[in-house]
């Protein structure tokens, strides 16, 4: 299978090119710079070229604008990013037969603490990353051979600015002050989980609207309280916050509903001790 992986150097796309190269597939790496293709998603006639030279199977679209305060201040950034781009690849795929794998967003709720939302639960779109991850959903469905995954991955990039991941693991191990927000939950997974689940999705030939996260809803608070507990050290200086003290406001009760990916998947999603031991894992191992 010949796959074209856009954002490739990205945080997902760091562990989306080597397993699914062990499983035996052709990864065309493209990001913005550090890739073997150098490829703006947001250049649409790029994009047309590189398609056409490269004729993939499958794309499978990871870029974003990610940072949340990014896409309040710069709307139209966010669009051009996020949302426009899944126009033009889906109609790739509507036009030649190709799949289309997009990977959205969970940040959709305001409400059930912890509860896990399915894919029908209403949306709340408090932000302009929320709107522009929905509208690229909805453009990314138009095409019938369209995979879209919500999702949260949390895991190890090792770049100047730490991810969530490295930034709890740093505050545990060297017992850090910090904020632990204790009312915002989700369903985080491991990168390296989502990756190969995600592959099991596509070789299960699965298309439409689906959650893939963790099987268990927590907070972050307690995401980073099992990273103390399984380095075996105590936290002294950390104390709990709200999500409400950010600059922009927030979704904040983030739990996925991932019972339809298992039926396709015929395992279970891991559990918060199998996210954070995957995590710690691949920190000590001491490369992306």
């Amino acid at each position: 299978m010949k796959v074209l992986l856009l954002g490739s150097t990205g945080l997902l796309g760091q562990a989306i090119a080597p397993e699914w190269r062990r499983r035996g597939h052709t990864i065309l790496e493209a990001a913005r710079r550090d890739a073997p293709i150098v490829l703006d998603i947001a250049d649409e006639a790029a994009l047309a070229s590189t398609l056409a030279a490269e004729a993939p199977e499958i794309v499978v679209n990871t870029a974003a604008l990610t940072d949340i305060d990014a896409c309040e201040h710069d709307p139209a950034a966010a669009w051009r990013i996020n949302a426009r781009p899944l126009a033009f690849l889906a109609d790739w795929s509507s036009r030649t037969g190709g799949r289309l794998v997009h990977i959205s967003t969970d940040h959709y709720y305001l409400d059930g603490r912890a509860a896990a939302h399915d894919e029908r639960a209403p949306v709340m779109l408090v932000n302009e990353y929320a709107r522009t991850k929905y509208a690229g959903e909805a453009l990314a469905l138009t095409a019938p051979l369209a995979l879209v995954l919500r999702t949260s991955i949390v895991g190890i990039r090792r770049w100047e600015r730490p991810t969530f991941a490295e930034w709890a693991i740093d505050v545990a191990v060297h017992d850090r002050p910090a904020t632990l927000f204790n009312d915002a939950w989700s369903s985080s997974i491991d990168v390296r989980t989502f990756a190969g689940a995600a592959l099991d999705m596509i070789e299960a030939g699965a298309t439409g609207l689906f959650n893939l996260a963790a099987g268990e809803v927590y907070t972050k608070e307690t995401f980073l309280r099992e990273i103390a507990r399984q380095l075996d050290v105590t936290l002294t200086s950390a104390v709990a916050g709200s999500i409400g003290e950010l600059a922009t406001r927030r979704a904040s009760q983030l739990g996925l509903d991932v019972g339809r990916a298992e039926q396709v998947l015929g395992y279970h999603l891991p559990t918060l001790e199998e996210v954070v031991a995957s995590v710690l894992k691949q920190h000590g191992e001491g490369h992306p």
